[in-house]
C-alpha cells in the first residue's frame, strides 16, 4: 500500500496553508480520498499529484475555480507554447506592461515562489521574456516580484530564502534567452559589464546582458565583485565600445577609483565611453564617460549602436 500523508506534511510539502487544502477539497473536490482508521485525511500519492497540478495551474495565473475544472477534467492542461520573438523585435521600444491578466500571472508566480516550486517559477519567468522580450518582462514582471519579496523581508524578517530562489530562477532563465535569428551583426566592438569591487547583487547585469543578447550585441560579463585592475586589463585586452560599472551598494571609494582606472586603461577617453549604473553611485558624479543609466530601456537604448 502506497504511504499516505497527513494534511499538514502535504500541506509543508506542496508550500499552502492547510486551510487552502481544506478549502480546495470542499469548493472543488479536490482532496483526500483515503481516511485513517481513526476517520483523519489522508493523502495518497495521486492526490499529491492533482493538488500539484492545481498548484501549477493557480501559479500560472488561473483562478482556483478554472484550475479545478482543469484538474478534475482530466490532470490539468499542457502549458501553452511560448511564441518564438520576431525577428527584428526592438524590446527597447516596446510598451513595459504585461498583458491582460498580468496581475494574476505577477500573483501567480509569487505564490509558486512562496511555495519554493523553483520549476514553476522559473519556467513562468522564461515563458514571459520569450514572450514579452527581455526590457518589458524585467520591468514588468521580474522588478515588481523581487521588490514585493524584499518588502516581504523588511516588514517579516521572512522569506529570504523565497527571495534566494526567486533571484536564481531568474538568473537561469536570463541566461537561456536567444540571440535573434538571421545573420549576425559583424565587426561589433563589444560591450564590457562589470559590477563594483564589493558588488555582490549582480542580477541587473545579468538582465542587461541578456537584453543586449537578444538584440545581437556582442558583450563580455565579468559580473560581481569585479577588481578595478581585472576590469581595466579587460578593457586593454577587449578593446570595447562600451563599459557599463554597476554598484548598488553606494558611498564607497573604490568605485571612484574603479571608474578612473577603467578610463586609464582606454587608449584615449574617446576611444570608450564608461557609463555607471545602479543607485550605489549616487553619492558620486559621473564627471566623464558616457554618463548614468538609470533603467534598463535606458541603458538598451544608449547601447544599441544602431
Amino acid at each position: 500500500m502506497a504511504e499516505t500523508l497527513t494534511p499538514g506534511a502535504t500541506a509543508r510539502m506542496l508550500g499552502v496553508a492547510p486551510s487552502t487544502l481544506r478549502s480546495w477539497d470542499h469548493r472543488y473536490g479536490i482532496g483526500p480520498r483515503e481516511r485513517s482508521p481513526g476517520g483523519h485525511r489522508r493523502y495518497t500519492p495521486e492526490d499529491v499529484d492533482r493538488l500539484r497540478e492545481l498548484c501549477r495551474l493557480v501559479g500560472e495565473g488561473l483562478a482556483p475555480a478554472v484550475a479545478a475544472e482543469r484538474v478534475l477534467a482530466g490532470g490539468g492542461a499542457p502549458a501553452p507554447t511560448v511564441p518564438a520573438p520576431r525577428d527584428g523585435r526592438d524590446p527597447g521600444t516596446r510598451g513595459h506592461a504585461l498583458p491582460a491578466g498580468g496581475a494574476s500571472r505577477l500573483q501567480g508566480v509569487a505564490r509558486a515562489a512562496v511555495r519554493m516550486d523553483s520549476e514553476l517559477v522559473e519556467a513562468l519567468v522564461e515563458r514571459a521574456l520569450r514572450a514579452e522580450g527581455v526590457v518589458a518582462a524585467w520591468e514588468g514582471l521580474v522588478m515588481p516580484l523581487l521588490y514585493g519579496m524584499g518588502r516581504k523581508w523588511q516588514d517579516t524578517r521572512r522569506y529570504v530564502e523565497v527571495e534566494h530562489l526567486l533571484s536564481w530562477c531568474v538568473s537561469s532563465a536570463l541566461r537561456r534567452v536567444p540571440p535573434p535569428g538571421g545573420p549576425p551583426r559583424t565587426g561589433q566592438r563589444p560591450v564590457v559589464l562589470a559590477c563594483g569591487p564589493e558588488e555582490t547583487h549582480s542580477l541587473p547585469v545579468e538582465a542587461l546582458a541578456a537584453a543586449l543578447r537578444e538584440r545581437g550585441l556582442t558583450h563580455r560579463v565579468l559580473g560581481a565583485c569585479t577588481p578595478a585592475d581585472a576590469a581595466a586589463r579587460t578593457v586593454r585586452r577587449t578593446a570595447p565600445r562600451a563599459v557599463v560599472l554597476w554598484s548598488h551598494v553606494g558611498g564607497r571609494s573604490d568605485l571612484a577609483a574603479l571608474r578612473a582606472t577603467v578610463l586609464a586603461a582606454s587608449e584615449s577617453p574617446q576611444a570608450v565611453r564608461v557609463y555607471t549604473a545602479g543607485g550605489g553611485w549616487r553619492s558620486l558624479t559621473a564627471r566623464s564617460g558616457g554618463g548614468h543609466l538609470n533603467s534598463l530601456p535606458e541603458a538598451v537604448l544608449a547601447l544599441d549602436p544602431g
